[in-house]
């Protein structure tokens, strides 16, 4: 069978009702690269069974487009933990504008596994220094950074440190001294990173303490 037939046979499988056929067809569109397919899977994706749902997330962190950064920041507020993290790495792979926005946003999110998640994929996504984004992206981390939850501090500060925040130094100073020990670690990483001589110092004072 020739790639087109098999994304013809994929494509028909797609609207079936079949959990096992449709899990098949999703590994052809995303094995062939197929993005033609992309609308369909996002508008299938609220409807679907839980299972089929993770596929199409997962596989929508292939099929690279910008058209599904807004069903996958609401993936990223779903009850599923593994749609979750499938949802966080395709808006990390995708890595628009668009798409950080959305997860700046998601810092003030309720609920604190999504949270976790925005912070987590800000940083690895990055920010390049002269994006106009940046200060916005400093914000929502430095809100993150005062969270009550010891992991999104923890991937706040983290994050901080991938993206260069120079300006973030006393911030990042004074999570030095949190509760949390994988917090403090953490925001030891990321002036480590920003290495300007502020934050040098900073290291340098707290190691000595």
């Amino acid at each position: 069978m020739n790639k087109q037939s098999e994304i013809q046979q994929a494509l028909e499988a797609l609207q079936g009702t079949d959990a096992q056929a449709r899990a098949d067809a999703i590994n052809t569109f995303v094995e062939h690269h197929y993005l033609a397919v992309v609308p369909q899977l996002l508008e299938l994706l609220p409807t679907v069974d839980p299972g089929t749902r993770f596929l199409i997330v997962k596989a929508l962190g292939k099929l690279i487009h910008e058209d599904s950064v807004p069903l996958l920041l609401q993936a990223l507020r779903w009850n599923d933990i593994w749609t979750r993290a499938a949802a966080t790495q395709a808006l990390i792979n995708i890595g628009t504008a668009q798409a950080i926005t959305g997860l700046v946003d998601a810092l003030r999110d309720e609920n604190k596994a999504v949270r976790r998640a925005a912070a987590k994929a800000i940083g690895k996504i990055g920010v390049d220094e002269h994006s106009q984004y940046k200060s916005d992206i400093l914000k929502g981390l430095s809100f993150a950074l005062l969270d009550v939850d010891d992991g999104v501090r923890r991937f706040a500060a983290e994050a901080l440190g991938r993206v260069n925040a120079e300006t973030m130094v006393a911030e990042l100073r004074a999570v030095l001294d949190d509760h949390n020990a994988e917090v403090r670690l953490a925001a030891f990483r990321a002036l480590a990173k920003i290495d300007s001589p502020e934050a040098r110092a900073a290291v340098r004072q707290w190691v000595k303490q």
